[in-house]
């Protein structure tokens, strides 16, 4: 009985993934869960909490009478290889030494950590030691002069506190899209309407939501540590390497889309492959010559990148770091064409695509049967990595933060 469930399982994830199998199973033992053990989800609840309620005693604040610089981020819980977090922490970092002195995180509900302590311990091992202070629950934020929101979820709960001179919005994504056109896209699109001032991850995000949503907004570029991300010594290969950033599970990253245009760039140059990393996609029938590499650790990926005769990244919302951190390895980068995707890197430093099986595959084929081509382009995104620094984006960021201080 188990081994039939077993084999039944194993043809559902190779036919349909694992998403599919995971949802079939958790209605197969839903339907045989006895009355008793039902779960309501309790989805008002919910959805009230992430609402928010009015917080503070609408004290009658300035800078002369709160610490100088401080500033309180409102953050869901985290996880060590999150990137979202890592922007986060980062430009707390940055900004700490630049007369923000007084960082503080406020972890929100629900969170996995039995105390403040626990938390910061884990935060200090994940992220290196910020000098920052801790505390847990949404009910902790105390008076600052900067209230920051980071993921939607948090926004509703700055936008409601009293005791702080400027709540501001930490935009990385236009996080709407991570859902169909329901009452989660609704939920998140709505807090562009709450009044907070947004510092924005690049210009597309900062163009948008002040033109559509009437947001004060503050662009931020990306840059990457370029005593990490730089070129490594090429190795002598049979084989022509394309590197593709492949998560399944974030459906914003185009996972499908890319997977069939690497099929036609396969058959047509045979001496191929793909090399997929961000998430293991072994369940996945690949009829085409790969190596899944699933999650590789930072210290891996320059050498990683550095060894790809090209690198295929799609979003279908805003960019990721990694196009300008494999431009620093000099490994030549095809992009969908879009404005959330075609702000960081110009047409003469990666190749752009439409996004559809036939552009994309043509896009890579194109690199591939154009090496000097593709150097040049590579070479032009490297010097644009290498110009860029978080150091100067936080002195952008510190001077308008002043500036409305």
């Amino acid at each position: 009985m188990i081994a039939d469930n077993v084999r039944h399982l194993k043809r559902i994830i190779k036919r349909d993934g694992f998403r599919v199998a995971a949802k079939k199973v958790v209605a197969r033992l839903a339907a045989q869960a006895p009355a008793r053990m039902t779960y309501k989800h309790d989805t008002i609840k919910h959805y009230e909490f992430l609402l928010g309620e009015e917080q503070g005693f609408g004290l009658k604040l300035t800078s002369r009478n709160l610490p100088e610089g401080s500033m309180t981020w409102l953050i869901p819980d985290f996880e060590a290889q999150s990137g979202g977090h890592i922007n986060i922490f980062r430009m707390m970092q940055l900004l700490r030494t630049r007369g923000f002195r007084h960082q503080h995180v406020v972890i929100m509900e629900p969170h996995r950590w039995s105390s403040a302590a626990e938390a910061q311990e884990a935060i200090s091992r994940s992220f290196g030691e910020h000098g920052i202070t801790v505390s847990l629950g949404v009910r902790s934020i105390e008076p600052c002069s900067f209230l920051v929101a980071t993921g939607w979820q948090t926004a509703y709960w700055v936008s409601k506190y009293k005791d702080t001179l400027n709540r501001l919005y930490f935009v990385q994504d236009f996080e709407p899209n991570f859902y169909a056109h329901g009452s989660d896209y609704s939920f998140a699109e709505n807090t562009y309407r709450l009044g907070l001032t947004g510092i924005t991850a690049g210009t597309w995000l900062a163009d948008k939501l002040a033109s559509e949503y009437g947001m004060k907004t503050f662009p931020y570029s990306f840059a990457c540590d370029t005593d990490l991300y730089k070129p490594t010594v090429r190795r002598n290969q049979t084989t022509k390497q394309i590197f593709f950033y492949a998560r399944p599970v974030t459906p914003r990253r185009c996972f499908e889309m890319g997977l069939l245009a690497l099929k036609q760039v396969c058959e047509a140059i045979p001496e191929a492959s793909v090399v997929f990393a961000g998430w293991d996609v072994n369940g996945y029938d690949i009829p085409f010559p790969h190596f899944s590499r699933g999650s590789v650790s930072v210290q891996e990926l320059p050498d990683l990148y550095s060894q790809c005769d090209v690198a295929l990244i799609l979003s279908s919302t805003n960019l990721s770091l990694l196009p300008l951190e494999v431009a620093a390895c000099e490994c030549p980068v095809v992009l969908n064409d879009s404005p959330q995707s075609n702000w960081l890197l110009s047409k003469s430093q990666a190749t752009y695509c439409d996004m559809s099986v036939d552009s994309i595959s043509a896009a890579v084929i194109d690199n591939l049967r154009n090496p000097e081509k593709a150097k040049k382009l590579a070479r032009a995104a490297l010097e644009h990595a290498q110009q860029n620094s978080w150091e100067e984006e936080a002195d952008k960021v510190a001077a308008f933060l002043k500036s409305i201080e």
